[in-house]
């Protein structure tokens, strides 16, 4: 188990942190080597950090697959997307995967400037209403020529690298999205 130390007060997490004792701690600017080619870059959070809320102290990995990136943001905040654009990381990344921030706001413009992802696979459902995607930010994303896959109406989504491409495949739709290399 890789994690990150952050404090919370989930009693899931103490439970897991018991049953699976061997666990990696992790902190920003840590890099697992996965495979030859495939790495993990830790980016957030950075050691002793302690947020307001939980949701911005989630790890947020960039898994590097050759020339390909796909960047996992959990369910931070618009606060902490300022905060990893403002230091001097890589942002970049064909894919982003991203939950929802408890206050409703995330995937900010900024942040998706600093990522420029080609596909972004979001967490979405009605309740609570928060935990929805809203209708602005999914039509902002497409106008910016970005492929949303939202999870309430695609599932599972399984992201498959090649040599030269990548492609995604809704799980209930049966929707491929396909990308060369950039």
């Amino acid at each position: 188990m890789i994690d990150n130390g952050a404090p919370d007060r989930s009693r899931v997490h103490r439970a897991l942190i018991v049953r699976l004792p061997q666990r990696r701690l992790v902190t920003q600017g840590d890099t697992l080597s996965i495979s030859g080619k495939v790495s993990a870059r830790i980016l957030h959070p950075p050691g002793g950090y302690k947020a307001k809320a939980a949701d911005d102290q989630a790890l947020v990995i960039q898994l590097v697959i050759g020339e390909k990136r796909v960047l996992f943001v959990s369910d931070i905040g618009v606060e902490t997307e300022q905060m990893l654009s403002a230091q001097p990381n890589d942002l970049r990344s064909d894919v982003l995967i991203k939950g929802q921030h408890y206050s409703g706001q995330s995937g900010s413009e900024k942040f998706l400037d600093a990522v420029q992802p080609r596909l972004i696979v979001a967490t979405s459902i009605d309740f609570p209403a928060r935990e929805r995607i809203p209708d602005a930010w999914a039509q902002m994303v497409r106008a910016r020529g970005i492929k949303l896959f939202r999870q309430d109406e695609t599932g599972a989504v399984k992201l498959e690298f090649f040599k030269s491409d990548w492609r995604a495949t809704a799980f209930l739709t049966h929707e491929i999205f396909r990308s060369s290399s950039r």
